[in-house]
């Protein structure tokens, strides 16, 4: 039941290639291999729990929240692949290692699993979760939805007025279910998924080239951090950041010279 709905407007100028820092953070990067680790516990999780996910409970949780949303006078959310990884993922490391929460015992919460796993997409995530076990009879969706609609933060997140996309995650571990529900405001896509290790700080504006609607700028900071660290306007040629684990900011245009500052995929740089 976590949302992260951080944006800033901010007024910048596309005479130079690099601009100032937006804040006065130190361009100091996240520890690489926390991260490849994480990304991949998250890809062993998926391919070893395939058999255990239930698709079909997945879609009636997609329908009922919509069902939920439209009572309300809410529009419906999409279904999105990189969002359905990413709740299914941490469903599966939930049921692998026991620890029922938003945040993994290192520390990664779900906008890590969202950009590590939602290559392409720009935007603000959010994430509920629910275990259940019944005392008799199998486990069925409208009990998780019910636990949703009845805790305050996972309610928030179901009728979130920004929220546009959705993945959820099921699965079942015996008669038990671990389920999790993905959302993000999804502002832009980029043309492709993003790779996840990259060269150089012009290889992380490469992977913007091609985002709709276009991007011609974009900060960075350290993975779910506020202080942008460094911002670069059109084409990077220079190498300016240490390597490490970094997120993408891009700037979305609202008007002339005003952007707002979203959230991204995270690089590994290095």
């Amino acid at each position: 039941m976590i949302a992260l709905d951080r944006r800033t407007l901010i007024a910048a100028t596309a005479s130079t290639l690099i601009l100032p820092s937006l804040s006065a953070a130190p361009a100091k990067a996240a520890m690489s291999d926390p991260w490849l680790a994480y990304e991949r516990r998250l890809r062993r999780q998926l391919a070893e729990s395939r058999g255990d996910f239930d698709p079909d409970f997945e879609t009636d949780l997609h329908d009922l929240g919509d069902i939920f949303r439209r009572a309300q006078g809410l529009n419906s959310l999409a279904p999105d692949p990189g969002l359905t990884l990413a709740a299914r993922a941490h469903a599966a490391d939930i049921a692998r290692t026991g620890v029922f929460d938003h945040m993994t015992r290192e520390g990664f919460g779900p906008a890590a699993r969202v950009g590590l796993l939602a290559r392409d997409l720009i935007g603000a995530p959010g994430e509920n979760i629910a275990e259940r076990l019944n005392a008799s009879g199998a486990v069925r969706p409208d009990q998780i939805m019910g636990q949703w609609k009845s805790s305050p933060g996972h309610r928030a997140n179901l009728l979130a007025t920004g929220f546009t996309h959705v993945g959820y995650g099921v699965l079942r571990q015996g008669r038990e279910v671990m389920a999790v529900g993905a959302y993000a405001e999804v502002s832009a896509r980029l043309g492709a998924p993003a790779p996840l290790r990259v060269s150089s700080v012009a290889a992380i504006a490469a992977a913007l080239s091609s985002a709709v609607p276009r991007i011609d700028q974009f900060s960075v900071s350290e993975p779910g951090a506020e202080a942008l660290v460094e911002t670069y306007v059109e084409s990077p040629n220079a190498q300016t950041l240490p390597p490490g684990a970094w997120q993408l900011r891009p700037h979305l245009s609202t008007g002339p010279r005003r952007y707002q500052v979203a959230w991204g995929p995270v690089f590994v740089l290095g």
